[in-house]
């Protein structure tokens, strides 16, 4: 990721930031509808 974002003539150190706050977010948000899936099969 940082070599690309050099390429891009950004920089790695500020782009990192909302970078990992995404990634972070899209994985909390898959674990929870991940986990009421599971938990609406096993009431049915």
């Amino acid at each position: 990721m940082p070599l690309l974002l050099k390429k891009l003539r950004l920089d790695p150190a500020l782009t990192a930031g909302p970078f990992i706050a995404t990634v972070i977010d899209a994985v909390g948000i898959t674990l929870y509808f991940q986990i009421a899936m599971f938990l609406m099969k096993a009431v049915q």
